[in-house]
């Protein structure tokens, strides 16, 4: 006689293979969600990381650039060798070569048309002699239009292969008087890529292995024991919990998130929740954890971080956006740009340390009226701030409350010894008479040298 299965027993295998097509479909699915997680991170972290590298090479061009006087740069012909104005250049570059982590600086003008030539090379062991010709580059050609760049690819000359940053000098009528370069070896630029790269490629694929791994563990066993694959998918949620942790052990990151609601306690069982869903559920919190991560590291790319305004990148972003609004006619702006005052004898006197703070009151005093996001820092003490749907008499008085937060400042207890002080210029986007960002530019640029060079005659005539 044919023996027959209970119903309970045939119940109970049932079960057990839509467990495993369940545990099999999860593995499938948890497999192609780390490879996409981990593919998106790198490509992110790639990014930023790119792009911190870009901002700093930026940075490093425009305080060179920012010390350089542009009326004597622009003023060096082959004569000029040797002299004085000539040697003080150099020794002003040759600061940069010997005391930050660059292979090459030095200034270059454009001779004629699409003619880029040499004026001042710092390297000191073969230097390009003056009028010999610099090889273009697309960055080159954009900071002798005025906007500072960084290369995209690598270029390769007669002395290496290299990444470059260039930032224009201005002369005091706000025209391209020359340009600084900086060359940083393409293969530190690379391996700064490639050393974060590898990082989170280990990070993930550690990830994946450990996934995979739990699951053929799980599978194996799941058809005598059920209670193993429990166990193991308790392993795998571990593993889910020290990812995250990973991405939370930041401690800037965690002050980032200060004031968000965030769900607490997401790595808990929550009752009459089965394994499944644990995981489920705490895999995605993993996703927003890393969501999060990727944001915040986006907006410290476009932070300066001495001041907490807007970087160079960020005010790289502003000018493409705006040209593009005068462009299809639906631009409202107002451009300020501040300098603070004596910076240099602040230096001098009482150390970079007090410098430097004196720099961010003055970026925290503009942005408390213009908004953080709206000022930018420029170049060494040089700040600029965005105002839309301003005009000249609303703007004027931002930048009378500019004052009120200057002089609010100075007086606060721990101010400084050296008092903070900011010589100021405005301008509004005139439709008709301005045709890009730089003309608007041009033009606060020279309200503020104007309000410079009357501050000091003031100076000079105090008693």
């Amino acid at each position: 006689m044919e023996k027959r299965e209970s119903a309970p027993a045939k119940k109970k295998k049932k079960a057990g293979r839509l467990t495993y097509q369940y545990v099999i479909i999860f593995g499938v699915l948890l497999a192609v969600a780390n490879i996409l997680l981990g593919t998106l991170l790198i490509l992110r972290s790639t990014a930023t990381v790119r792009n911190l590298i870009r901002k700093n090479m930026l940075d490093l061009s425009n305080t060179a650039a920012g010390l350089i006087d542009g009326d004597e740069l622009g003023s060096l012909t082959l004569q000029s060798v040797g002299s004085p104005v000539y040697n003080n250049i150099l020794e002003a570059l040759s600061v940069f070569q010997q005391n930050v982590d660059i292979e090459y600086i030095y200034a270059v003008r454009e001779e004629s048309e699409g003619n880029y030539i040499f004026t001042v090379d710092a390297d000191p062991e073969d230097p390009a002699g003056f009028g010999e010709e610099v090889l273009i580059t697309n960055a080159l050609v954009k900071a002798a239009d005025g906007t500072a760049s960084v290369d995209d690819a690598p270029a390769q000359d007669e002395w290496g292969n290299f990444y470059s940053s260039y930032s224009p000098v201005f002369d005091s009528k706000g025209n391209v008087s020359g340009i600084i370069g900086i060359d940083f070896d393409s293969e530190w630029y690379e391996n700064q890529i490639r050393s974060n790269t590898v990082l989170i490629l280990i990070i993930s694929v550690l990830f994946v292995l450990a996934g995979v791994v739990a699951f053929f563990l799980i599978s194996r066993k799941l058809q005598s024991r059920y209670t193993v694959l429990n166990q193991e998918i308790s392993t795998l949620a571990d593993d889910v919990d020290a990812l995250t942790e990973e991405l939370i052990s930041d401690q800037g990151y965690i002050s980032s998130l200060s004031g968000l609601d965030r769900p607490r306690n997401v790595m808990t069982d929550l009752p009459g929740e089965d394994d499944m869903e644990s995981l489920s559920r705490k895999v995605r919190a993993m996703h927003d954890e890393m969501k999060r991560y990727l944001e915040y590291a986006q907006r410290r790319a476009v932070t300066d971080a001495l001041t907490n305004v807007s970087n160079t990148t960020a005010y790289a972003g502003l000018q493409e956006r705006l040209d593009e609004e005068i462009a299809e006619g639906t631009a409202c702006f107002a451009l300020a740009v501040f300098d603070v005052n004596f910076l240099k004898k602040t230096n001098d006197r009482y150390g970079h340390t007090w410098g430097d703070r004196i720099i961010h009151d003055a970026a925290k005093a503009i942005a408390s009226v213009f908004g953080t996001r709206n000022t930018f820092r420029i170049g060494g003490d040089e700040l600029l701030a965005a105002a839309f749907g301003k005009n000249e008499e609303e703007v004027t008085q931002l930048l009378a409350q500019v004052d009120a937060a200057v002089d609010a400042a100075n007086r606060s207890p721990d101010t400084p010894a050296p008092m903070l002080s900011l010589s100021k210029g405005a301008a509004v986007y005139e439709p008709g008479r301005d045709t890009c960002f730089k003309d608007v530019f041009v033009r606060a640029d020279q309200a503020m040298y104007s309000n410079k060079h009357q501050y000091h005659g003031k100076q000079q005539d105090a008693p």
